[in-house]
Formats: C-alpha cells, sequence, structure tokens
C-alpha cells in the first residue's frame, strides 16, 4: 500500500492547493519560421517542460525526465546510460515518435529510441503531444504516430540577437559519475554558429538488495560501466525576406558494458556494446505573405557492435555489428487565412539494415508519405482534421522480403473555449496510426517474421483544462479520459526453446483511464517563489486477444495502473530548494497477472538545493547538491533489473555572455 499513498498526497492537494494570482505568463516571441516549430505552451493536449524545470530536477537522460509527465510510463533496464523506453497511454514505444529540433529521430533496426542515450544539457525545452495542435512545419511523419515528443535545444536557432555566450557544466556523482559538457554560440545580425562537446563516464557499480521469497538477497551491480563521446555544430543564415537555412551535425559514441538480469548466484556479465552515430540534418525554412513552408533532409548512420564472449557456439563467442542508414527528405507548409489555417507535405524516407553475420538478411525499406489538413476557427470552436497516406516498399536483397503496405489514417478534433474567469476549455479528438514492425522483428535471425502486419491502434479521447477560481488563485487543472484499441499487436512467443522465438501478429489490447494535471507557479514577493506541479494516471491496459487465454483481460505486461509525480520547489532570491516524489503502482512482468509474475511497486523521493548567483553584469553561475533516492528504496522497472538506491549528484555550471 505503501505506493498509493504518493497517490492519495496528490490527488489531496490537487484538490486542496490554494494560492494568489501565480499564473507564469509565457513572453511573446516575434514570429519567424523558426519559432513556428517549436510549442511554447502547454494546453490539453500538450505537457511542456522547461528548461528551469530541466535545471532543477537534474535528470540523467531523457527518459528519466519524461516519467515526469501525465499518461507515460518508463521501462528501464539499469542506471545511467542504461535502455530506457516509454510507454504514452498504453501504446508501446513505437507508437511513440520524437523529434529534435525539427527533425525526425528513427531507429529502423529496432524501432525505437534509447532515451538513456538523448543527453539534456543542451535543451530548453521538452513537449509530449497527443491529439493536434502540434507545430505545422514538422516532417509528416511526425503527425502519423500515436504521440509526439519534441525537443528543442538552446543554440540550433535564431535568438535575433547579437551575442556571444559560452556555457560550461560539470557534473560529479555517486558510482564513479563524471560528465562535462561545453558548449558555445556566436550570432550576428544574418548568422549563427554554434557547438557543444560532452564527455560522460561512470563506473556504475552501484550496491542493490532485493527480496527473493523470504530471503533478502544483495550484491553488486557488474559490468555497468559506461563512456560517453558526444559533439555537434550548427550553422545558420538568415535572409532578408524571412527565410533561413540551418545545418545540424552531430555525431555520438557510447562504449558500455551489458549488466543483465540479476540471476541468483551467477553474477558472470561480460557483454559489451559499442554504438557509434552520426547525424546532419539541412532545412531551409521561408515565411511570405502568411505562408510558411520548410524544406528539409537527413542522413544518419549508425553501428551497433554487440560483443558476447561468454556464449556457447562453435566460433567461440558473439561478435556482431548491426550497420543502418537512414536518409529523410520532403516539404511541409502551412498557410493562415482569417478562420481557416490548412497544412500539409510529403516526405520520403530510405532505411537499410546491413548485418555482419553471414547470410543474414540485408532489408531495405522506402517510405512514401502525404498529409494534408486544416483548422477551422469560430471565436469559441475550432475544428481540426487531417488525413495522411502512407507507402512502404519492402525489399531484401539476401532472402524473402516482407509485404508492402498502405495506409490511410484519419484525424478529427472538436475544441470548445470560454472566455469567462475560469478560462475552460474542452476537446474531443479521435486518431488512428500505425507503427510498422522494425527490422529486428521482421528478419532477425530464428526469430524474424516477414509475415507480420503493422500494429493499428485507434485512440479516443476528451478533456477539458481550467482555472479554478479564475485570477484569485492562478492554478491550472487539466483532466483527460481516453480510450485506445490495438489491433494485430506484435508479441514474441518461444517456439523451439527460450532461445529461438517466434515474432506474432496475435495481440489485442483495450486501453482506457484518464489523466490529471495541476501546476502553479507562484510568486509570493519580490524574493520568495514557488512552485508546484503535480500529476496522477489511472489506466487499464487489458490483453483480450483470445478469452480461452489464461491472460485474458489481465493487464498488459510492464504497464503500471496507478502512476503519479509530486514536484515542489521554494526559492529566496538565488537559493532554491526542490523536492520530487515519483510513484509507480505494482506490475507484472508478463501478461498473466499471477502473483509470481508481480513485480513490486515504488515510491521514490529526490531531494535538491542550488544556489544562483550573477557574476561581472550578466554572466551565471549555478552550483546545485541532489540526493537521489534518498530513502534507499530497493526497486525495479524490468523484473530482475535493479535500479540504484541512494545516490548523489554536485552540478556546476558557468554560463558565459
Amino acid at each position: 500500500m505503501f505506493q498509493y499513498s504518493l497517490l492519495i498526497i496528490i490527488v489531496f492537494s490537487s484538490a486542496l492547493g490554494f494560492a494568489q494570482d501565480s499564473t507564469k505568463l509565457l513572453p511573446e516571441v516575434s514570429i519567424t519560421p523558426i519559432e513556428d516549430l517549436k510549442l511554447r505552451t502547454e494546453s490539453i493536449n500538450n505537457q511542456l517542460i522547461t528548461a528551469d524545470q530541466i535545471d532543477h530536477l537534474q535528470p540523467e537522460d531523457i527518459g528519466t525526465l519524461l516519467q515526469k509527465t501525465s499518461g507515460t510510463s518508463i521501462k528501464s533496464y539499469g542506471g545511467l546510460g542504461g535502455l530506457k523506453t516509454i510507454s504514452v497511454r498504453g501504446l508501446n514505444s513505437q507508437h511513440t515518435i520524437f523529434v529534435l529540433d525539427g527533425f525526425v529521430l528513427q531507429n529502423a533496426q529496432t524501432g525505437q529510441i534509447n532515451l538513456g542515450q538523448v543527453m539534456v544539457d543542451n535543451v530548453a525545452d521538452i513537449s509530449i503531444n497527443e491529439g493536434g495542435k502540434q507545430s505545422f512545419l514538422l516532417p509528416v511523419s511526425a503527425f502519423m504516430n500515436g504521440s509526439l515528443v519534441s525537443l528543442f535545444t538552446k543554440y540550433n536557432q535564431f535568438e535575433n540577437k547579437k551575442l556571444s555566450s559560452s556555457n560550461v557544466k560539470m557534473n560529479v556523482g555517486s558510482f564513479g559519475q563524471i560528465d562535462t559538457y561545453l558548449s558555445s554560440k556566436h550570432e550576428r545580425e544574418k548568422y549563427f554558429i554554434s557547438s557543444y562537446i560532452k564527455y560522460r563516464k561512470a563506473k556504475g557499480n552501484y550496491d542493490y538488495s532485493f527480496l527473493n521469497g523470504f530471503q533478502n538477497y544483495s550484491g553488486e551491480r557488474l559490468n555497468n560501466d559506461l563512456n560517453e563521446k558526444y559533439g555537434g555544430v550548427t550553422v545558420g543564415y538568415q535572409f532578408k525576406n524571412q527565410a533561413e537555412l540551418r545545418s545540424i551535425t552531430n555525431f555520438q559514441t557510447v562504449d558500455q558494458g551489458l549488466p543483465g538480469a540479476v540471476v541468483l548466484y551467477n553474477d558472470l556479465a561480460n557483454q559489451r556494446l559499442l554504438t557509434n552515430q552520426f547525424t546532419t540534418n539541412l532545412d531551409f525554412t521561408h515565411f511570405r505573405n502568411k505562408f510558411f513552408y520548410r524544406i528539409f533532409s537527413n542522413y544518419s548512420k549508425q553501428s551497433l557492435n554487440y560483443k558476447d564472449p561468454s556464449f556457447l557456439n562453435n566460433t567461440g563467442g558473439i561478435n556482431t555489428t548491426y550497420t543502418t542508414e537512414s536518409v529523410d527528405g520532403g516539404i511541409s507548409f502551412q498557410r493562415n487565412w482569417k478562420k481557416i489555417d490548412s497544412y500539409g507535405g510529403v516526405e520520403y524516407k530510405y532505411n537499410q539494415l546491413v548485418f555482419s553475420t553471414v547470410n543474414s538478411a540485408k532489408p531495405q525499406r522506402s517510405q512514401y508519405l502525404i498529409m494534408l489538413g486544416g483548422n477551422y476557427r469560430l471565436k469559441k470552436w475550432s475544428i481540426e482534421s487531417q488525413v495522411s497516406g502512407q507507402a512502404i516498399v519492402e525489399s531484401n536483397l539476401q532472402g524473402e522480403k516482407a509485404n508492402d503496405v498502405f495506409k490511410l489514417n484519419p484525424f478529427v478534433a472538436v475544441e470548445r473555449k470560454s472566455f469567462n474567469k475560469w478560462r475552460l476549455v474542452w476537446r474531443l479528438w479521435y486518431r488512428n496510426s500505425f507503427r510498422m514492425p522494425s527490422f529486428n522483428e521482421l528478419y532477425y535471425n530464428n526469430i524474424g517474421n516477414i509475415l507480420l502486419k503493422p500494429e493499428e491502434a485507434n485512440q479516443f479521447s476528451t478533456g477539458f483544462s481550467f482555472v479554478p477560481f479564475g485570477n484569485k488563485i492562478g492554478l491550472k487543472f487539466v483532466l483527460n479520459a481516453f480510450y485506445n484499441e490495438v489491433e494485430n499487436q506484435i508479441l514474441a512467443l518461444p517456439t523451439k526453446n527460450l532461445f529461438v522465438w517466434s515474432m506474432q501478429n496475435i495481440g489485442h489490447v483495450k486501453i482506457y483511464g484518464f489523466e490529471s494535471r495541476l501546476n502553479l507557479i507562484k510568486k509570493l514577493n519580490d524574493e520568495w517563489k514557488m512552485n508546484f506541479s503535480s500529476n496522477y494516471t489511472l489506466q487499464y491496459s487489458l490483453d483480450v486477444s483470445s478469452d480461452d487465454s489464461p491472460s485474458f483481460a489481465h493487464q498488459v505486461a510492464y504497464i503500471p495502473k496507478h502512476t503519479g509525480n509530486l514536484d515542489v520547489g521554494i526559492s529566496f532570491k538565488e537559493v532554491g530548494f526542490t523536492s520530487s516524489l515519483n510513484g509507480v503502482s505494482k506490475r507484472y512482468s508478463l501478461n498473466e497477472n499471477i502473483q509470481s509474475n508481480e513485480v513490486k511497486g515504488f515510491m521514490t523521493l529526490d531531494l535538491g538545493i542550488y544556489l544562483n548567483h550573477k557574476m561581472m553584469e550578466e554572466n551565471k553561475i549555478r552550483i546545485q547538491f541532489m540526493v537521489k533516492n534518498v530513502t534507499n528504496t530497493s526497486y525495479n522497472y524490468v523484473r530482475y533489473f535493479v535500479m540504484p538506491g541512494r545516490n548523489y549528484l554536485i552540478t556546476l555550471s558557468y554560463a558565459i555572455h
């Protein structure tokens, strides 16, 4: 019952919170083509995490940060640098698309992004969006998935200022963590150039304990070391006729141990994973006579080398390299009239995967995407609708290929606004989306199934937001109810043995629930300020594939029924205190909800104190001390992948303007 105490706190705080007028208004900005890529405000369907919130929380990565949003549940396979994925409203991670500075992040091999390797040091804000009203100049593929996560970095767009600035940041933490980050930007009237470099390493040898039956088992996490290098350069040029050109290049190298699951009486773990990734992006954006358009292109190459010297085979272990290349390009547009906004675009994607092993598949995929939509605005009502189409052509240079696919995906939304003191907004929407099987699911040796169909999701949602008691209190409350159905869910089932599996379309999942959010930023006077945010999600994600199955109408594996967060920050002048409470109810490691499959719920508490100080006019120094998992809770998101206990982090950053 311990995990439910958090939920009680959040519900009561949502009902009883009170203060004076404290609504934070975002500053107005001049409209430029690049700014139109950003979704700056929080709405019914959009949750916004600002740079200030990121500084207060000091998250390890994007995955750690996104678990602070409602409707999301995280799967984390370890601490620093470990694999992290998220599920939004019960849909699996492949139904969420990630966009960085207006360019789609993609991995055709696995179909999902490892959020443990997406850095947060240079992120200006993050938004997670369901149900439309997103920025219309994004690639067409950003409109076709179940949910969208947009990340914008601090130095990759024009700020319309003549400035030169740099930022130096260092983190030192438990388990041998050392993290250094350096960035710089030089901007003038027509151009800017920015760059960054980051290095992070950790031993990751944290102690753990967990209850195995009636016996408590303790040990030390082994083979959990991490060595990462990131870097990038961005160049932008601004023309006189409200047009902008950007070139963004990034690289990443990650060398890490893979600790695996904790197995009693066997702590051997010597598998290694080496990741090298190079990405280059180019876009041209123009605004003229209420018409926006953006032309973009993207190229990325990722190499994964996996080594397992202990694997028993005739070659003395496994040493395999997977190389994925992706090319993406297209055009997006938006045209504004008095009451109608129209938008759309076309996009082309090409992906190929090469295995280093002999006689392996060599798949290639071409995707042709098109979308057209419109938003009709009245004084109190607005109606938005769009239709998108996608043709996918598969080929395999070595072996049989999967079937080609063509899909149409509609979307429609209705919104009603009230202009009274409560500022009530109501919204109803429907979206049909699908996710294509990944290359691994289709072609991986002994596992892949080329006959797999895409997973198709139908999403329904309605919700409202309002400001309780008007400006007298300044709180904002959001409540959403949702219902999703997933057809042809892809499941992995054992066949010959526990090593040889089969990928099959046998899944049918029904998901329903609600999510609530309460936000407050209160300036008590010129010296005191308080930040408060809480959210709670209840979701039932039920396996209804077959009424003869022992898991029929049971909760889908690793989807908790209850999740919640409570974050509070108090600052006095230049000194501040933060606390962050995160709760997750019990889950099950398999779809059959029996006691032997149960993964215990947990609640963690992080505390921090910081000092902001101005030096030499506009230069700023920040010192922060964090204690994470203060109560030293033993917990795990994924069964037998234990998480760190109490740990510490010291952050020092210096911004030069």
